[in-house]
């Protein structure tokens, strides 16, 4: 039996897991011992999966796969957004996920935990970091690009369902897209499509991948990070260290 299953709702999801989880000794930044069992690692290509009907099929069907693999895996993280078309309150949404893995897929409730990002996983990856620069490819120091992102304001392109940079205007209610004395932006999602967009860099599963291999989570402070956290910290003790006299 291997030790954990990941099931993620997206791609990106996915990238910006195995990105952390690639790391040499990630465990010791979560303070919890390695992700193993009886000899058998946890493997983050194989074992982080995508829903291929993303949230809402997290939402509806997180059932199928996990009756599958109930025997082959010890335990399991299913993570999903809060916020997307359609969805229900956040309590809604997982107790009904709890409700459906034990009663459709049988695994006991001490075996699995639905990890709830609130508001999207986008938040997890801006940070004032020059690794952010480097990942989206911008032609610019880091300095630089937290500069640009104060003077943009994002505006959504109603035909392509995607948001895009125009200059900031607070006189026209166009606020910057991630103003220099906030800590987050306010629409991480968006400014990951706008500056992808403008920076022509690729899928955004490759660039979560790159920065959260690279930022450090010391003292991140998100509810959603802190849940993963805490869960593999009780599943997987972090172990003393032997004693000498």
């Amino acid at each position: 039996m291997k030790p954990l299953l990941i099931f993620a709702a997206d791609s990106e999801c996915a990238g910006t897991l195995r990105g952390f989880f690639e790391r040499q000794k990630f465990h010791t930044s979560l303070g919890c011992g390695p992700i193993e069992l009886d000899g058998v690692a946890f493997n983050p290509e194989q074992d982080i999966r995508v829903h291929p009907e993303h949230d809402p099929g997290m939402y509806n069907d997180p059932h199928t796969v996990l009756q599958a693999e109930r025997k082959n895996f010890q335990y399991a993280l299913l993570i999903l957004d809060e916020a997307w078309e359609g969805s229900p309150p956040a309590a809604t949404i997982v107790s009904d996920i709890e409700g459906l893995v034990q009663t459709r897929a049988y695994w006991e409730r001490p075996r699995f935990e639905v990890i709830l990002i609130q508001p999207e996983l986008e938040a997890w990856i801006w940070q004032r970091n020059p690794n952010v620069a480097e990942a989206f490819e911008f032609s610019g120091s880091d300095a630089e690009l937290w500069r640009f992102l104060a003077a943009q304001a994002l505006r959504l392109d109603k035909d392509k369902k995607k948001h895009r940079f125009v200059p900031a205007n607070p006189l026209a209610q166009l606020s910057p897209a991630w103003p220099a004395n906030k800590p987050k932006p306010e629409n991480p999602k968006g400014l990951v499509e706008a500056l992808s967009h403008h920076c022509q860099s690729g899928p955004a599963s490759g660039i979560f991948n790159e920065i959260s291999s690279t930022i450090s989570v010391k003292g991140c402070k998100d509810l959603a990070f802190l849940r993963l956290r805490d869960t593999l910290r009780r599943w997987f003790p972090k172990r003393r260290e032997a004693w000498e006299p």
